[in-house]
């Protein structure tokens, strides 16, 4: 007889078992063996297995176990139980998944770092605030020094800013009070508010989302992207410090 639709609600050999007492009635294990094909070392387990089921159960007679299937109606009552089970199972699992989720949040907040290397990095990194931030979003930045009046810098953030511009991302500038001239003149673009310290402040600074970029420019231009919510927190904290203090 197929075991197959038995298998659905229990293990292949307790399926076989089963099907073999059904036929043999009640019986020794021996005999179940040899119907069953089930090893006789594995028999027993499966038969206690079966009994905690409620789908078998056993007489003793000269101090030999006899084995028979229960009522077949059995198995829906056993079906039935393992409903009940699985319905308080759900709702202890629906009372605890605040818990879980709250546990998830936890594990998403990422500590990693990236590095983009060469002038084709640096536009890498630039198209992920981009692609980050949304309209009205804001981003925060302590710019760069005197490598601002290069032009192949000028050419760069005009051709980004035009970008950021066409998204409606805002961003706030401070600059440092030395290149006010330099900056004033070529750097400044819409939807962008900006202002000076005199202060030898950290330079090629932008925060945006959860991350804090660094960007060195030089002979091979390098940025270093750190994916951290708390890291990112503390930069903006300084910033709106530093934003106060500046003009």
């Amino acid at each position: 007889m197929d075991t197959k639709i038995l298998e659905q609600i229990m293990s292949k050999n307790e399926a076989k078992v089963y099907f073999a007492l059904l036929e043999i009635g009640q019986s020794s294990a021996t005999p179940i063996v040899r119907k069953s094909l089930i090893p006789n070392s594995k028999i027993y387990p499966v038969l206690e297995k079966l009994i905690r089921k409620g789908l078998v159960s056993y007489v003793i007679k000269n101090n030999v176990r006899y084995f028979q299937a229960s009522d077949p109606k059995n198995l829906i009552e056993y079906l039935n139980n393992k409903e009940r089970e699985i319905i308080q199972q759900k709702n202890k699992i629906e009372k605890i998944i605040p818990r879980f989720e709250a546990m998830r949040g936890m594990s998403k907040e990422k500590q990693e770092a990236s590095v983009y290397e060469t002038v084709k990095g640096v536009k890498t990194a630039f198209n992920n605030i981009l692609n980050t931030l949304g309209k009205d979003d804001e981003y925060m930045v302590f710019t760069l020094g005197h490598e601002l009046e290069e032009k192949q810098l000028k050419r760069f953030f005009k051709i980004y800013h035009k970008k950021r511009i066409a998204k409606k991302i805002k961003v706030r500038l401070i600059a440092n009070s030395k290149i006010k001239k330099v900056f004033s003149k070529y750097h400044v673009y819409g939807g962008m508010k900006v202002r000076y310290n005199d202060m030898e402040l950290p330079t090629g600074i932008f925060i945006y989302g959860d991350k804090v970029m660094t960007i060195v420019w030089g002979e091979k231009p390098t940025v270093f992207v750190i994916t951290s919510k708390n890291n990112a927190d503390r930069y903006r904290k300084f910033f709106e410090e530093m934003w106060k203090a500046s003009k």
